[in-house]
């Protein structure tokens, strides 16, 4: 066919359109891609960092894998040890379409770091996801020479792009998740995990060193066991300024002397506060339906607000542990504490330590039980709290004093939310008036008795 004027017209025209595009220059990365564009991509110690990360041609290293993740990628880890440095992801997901790395089997792909100073991993970056790995510090690795700076052979870190403060609160990098990770203890740790994000989420993990959140807002610790504490002695804390910040269903124990359980405030220089002026650790941040274990012998504090505004620990369990209030570096007590619905079972040793505060303290319904110098209440819980196992079932028998005889639970947020704290361990939500503990409800009586006699069976 002979081409006509038009067909000659739209041809330079198209022509041209190909031309100015491909003389448009993209700046930055491009970090986005539609959900039919999300990759699933392979890494395995037997892999090729050349190979194009399918699973029949994988990637050698974790570290391939955060360079090159985009928006919605998931990386998937197959058995084996990774040997690696620091591993830092600066590519951001969405909410939509995060970042994701995780563990094909949980815990049988191993990290084993040389990050020396710096954490095994670095996510400068919102929306990833760390999932089901093992984290530990491998024979090579060359400790900090420096000591302990609070990132040295951390197993995640989730850092803020720009440290909040009153007139620019948010950290820019948001929403990192670290999910169901196993991070072994090392004198090369500072911690398990550190997060310096708003609305961070570390949960479902067995970690053998302590986590904290630092001057964020909204970061969440749920449904963790802790065996140990960092660097410091402290296994699981918000400070810093951490407001909102929220320790639930997590279970808690102290191995050693000299460390402690949950703290609701710290210990932080105070150049590096939220709102330095004010010297204030953590605002409006809660622990409950939590479990702390005493497993030294001795003395410890298993609930400790230090430096806090508005914060509350309520319908805890504590096993050979106490309460505290203290201030921090700056000097300023906790502020309007409240310690609510909480059992304590102290095997003859004190109730509490220090106990400094300033403006309204909540002290009441609490059941302490053999516990030395118990503080005053109005409504005093008395007796055997009659937990199933105070190591291991934190359910109550029937007949505890501690059912149904708490109070409900309200809870303000920073800029004066409500947080939802009506559910039990179990996710069950309570209903009034509320059980002491983790449990809404009181366990289940074994049914022992003998089958009813069969009527009218007929055998054909």
């Amino acid at each position: 066919m002979t081409p006509t004027t038009s067909h000659l017209t739209s041809f330079a025209q198209s022509m041209a359109f190909l031309a100015a595009l491909s003389a448009v220059t993209v700046t930055g990365p491009l970090l986005s891609a539609s959900p039919a564009d999300a990759g699933q991509f392979y890494v395995s110690p037997a892999g090729n960092d050349a190979n194009p990360g399918t699973q029949n041609a994988p990637w050698r290293t974790i570290g391939k894998a955060a360079s090159t993740l985009i928006a919605g990628d998931t990386a998937i880890l197959m058995d084996g040890t990774y040997t690696e440095p620091e591993i830092p992801f600066k590519n951001s997901g969405t909410a939509t379409m995060p970042i994701t790395v995780r563990a094909q089997n949980k815990h049988q792909a191993i990290l084993s770091s040389t990050s020396g100073c710096h954490p095994n991993i670095s996510i400068y970056a919102s929306y990833v996801t760390i999932e089901d790995i093992r984290s530990i510090i491998a024979p090579s690795n060359v400790p900090c020479a420096e000591g302990h700076n609070s990132a040295d052979g951390t197993g995640v870190v989730c850092w803020e792009g720009i440290p909040p403060h009153p007139a620019n609160p948010s950290t820019t990098y948001r929403n990192c998740v670290v999910r169901g990770l196993r991070i072994d203890a090392s004198s090369a740790r500072s911690h398990a995990v550190k997060t310096r994000q708003d609305y961070a989420l570390v949960e479902n993990c067995e970690v053998y060193m302590g986590l904290e959140a630092f001057n964020s807002y909204g970061a969440v610790f749920r449904n963790n066991v802790i065996h140990g504490a960092d660097a410091w002695g402290n296994p699981l804390l918000a400070k810093g300024g951490a407001r909102n910040f929220e320790a639930y269903n997590n279970v808690v124990h102290i191995p050693r002397g000299g460390e402690s359980g949950i703290i609701l405030g710290g210990a932080t220089g105070n150049q590096f506060l939220y709102d330095p002026p004010s010297g204030i650790e953590a605002y409006n941040s809660i622990a409950y339906n939590n479990v702390v274990l005493n497993e030294t012998g001795g003395s410890v504090t298993a609930l400790h607000l230090r430096g806090a505004k508005d914060s509350a620990a309520f319908n805890n369990v504590v096993i050979g542990g106490s309460l505290a209030l203290s201030s921090g570096p700056a000097g300023v007590d906790p502020i309007n504490p409240t310690f609510k619905n909480n059992i304590l079972s102290c095997s003859g040793k004190v109730a509490t330590g220090s106990w400094n505060y300033t403006g309204t303290l909540s002290v009441d319904y609490n059941n302490f039980y053999n516990c030395s110098g118990p503080p005053s209440q109005t409504h005093p819980i008395t007796g055997d709290p009659l937990l199933i196992n105070p190591r291991s079932d934190w359910h109550l028998a029937s007949g505890s004093p501690a059912i149904q005889s708490g109070t409900t639970i309200t809870v303000s947020g920073f800029k004066g939310e409500t947080l939802m704290v009506n559910k039990d361990k179990d996710g069950n939500v309570r209903s009034a008036p509320w059980s002491l503990g983790i449990y809404a409800t009181n366990a289940v009586s074994p049914d022992t008795a003998l089958p009813a006699s069969p009527i009218n069976l007929r055998v054909q």
